[in-house]
């Protein structure tokens, strides 16, 4: 009998370790698999490129004659603010049969609804020039449309890749990216860097313009980033430094011969700023100052107050 209690107990331990054993083997076997996974992700994420900054662009466009010649209303920084946005255009009496909307750039980020924002803004036919946050937006869809389209993670591009400080992961910039559906993301990547309208002398950019150096010759991200001139003639963002970018630019058209306007928005410390040649529109709706509206054939400000979204 005791044999026999022995033989089980035998039986049943042997039982126990080769269970555990495949077990194991099938622990080992997962994490392999993963590791392989994992491996092969990051082989191909080596293959991504990722867009540099202002990359996929288009720096500069002529306004179309037929839209030229409507009654043009501009608007300033909307940074995802739907509903100041929407009773801007009730107040502004918009007429899509006259009038035709330029947006200034910054379209999305900071504010709440970004997305409903853009869908708004696409189905008046507005035009628009490229924000310095629409373009980390449109970087983030770019690089994970290829990560996607070729079946490789995030985490295993990471892994092998630097992203630029100003694309953090945990950023609404991505947040934004992953939402935008295929026609919203070319509505926004069609917005150029510089918009022409040579049938008013004016260009729409959204930072500034150096006034020195030919259109097609400058920094698209300085274009949508810049707020001052330094001493050396380069821009930067930096407000200690030099004198804001409008005051040469203003100096340069009033010695040509054939003077050109700016509008611009970016600068939401320096609010409205309203000079001979240059007219600035951003007027802090997203920290609780004003969402604006130039109308051009009336040279009127039109201005909503804002509820207070960032700080």
């Amino acid at each position: 009998m005791k044999g026999t209690n022995y033989q089980m107990f035998y039986n049943k331990k042997n039982d126990l370790l080769s269970a555990k054993f495949i077990t194991l083997v099938l622990i080992i076997s997962l994490c392999a698999l993963f590791l392989f996974t994992l491996s092969r992700d990051i082989f191909s994420a080596n293959k991504i490129v990722l867009e540099p900054p202002s990359a996929n662009y288009s720096l500069l466009i002529k306004l179309e004659d037929s839209l030229s010649q409507k009654n043009i209303i501009f608007i300033g920084d909307v940074h995802g603010v739907f509903d100041e946005l929407s009773e801007l255009i009730k107040i502004i009496d918009y007429d899509p049969l006259k009038d035709h909307l330029i947006f200034v750039g910054d379209l999305v980020a900071k504010g709440p609804e970004s997305i409903k924002v853009i869908k708004l803004i696409r189905s008046l036919g507005a035009s628009c020039v490229r924000g310095n946050h629409d373009d980390k937006v449109l970087r983030w869809k770019s690089l994970l449309d290829s990560l996607d389209s070729q079946g490789i993670g995030l985490d295993a591009y990471i892994l092998r890749n630097n992203l630029p400080k100003d694309m953090p992961v945990k950023s609404e910039h991505k947040l934004i990216a992953e939402q935008l559906d295929s026609e919203l993301y070319e509505y926004l990547l069609s917005c150029p860097i510089i918009l022409n309208i040579p049938e008013h002398d004016l260009y729409v950019v959204h930072a500034g313009l150096l006034p020195d150096t030919p259109l097609l010759g400058q920094d698209p991200f300085d274009l949508m980033n810049m707020r001052n001139i330094k001493d050396n003639g380069k821009s930067t963002k930096n407000k200690k430094e030099g004198h804001a970018w409008t005051k040469y630019w203003n100096e340069a058209q009033e010695r040509s011969s054939s003077p050109k306007m700016v509008i611009y928005g970016h600068d939401a410390s320096r609010g409205l700023k309203i000079k001979p040649y240059s007219f600035g529109l951003d007027s802090r709706c997203v920290y609780g100052g004003e969402l604006s509206a130039l109308r051009w054939n009336k040279k009127e400000i039109i201005s909503v107050k804002c509820k207070q979204y960032a700080d």
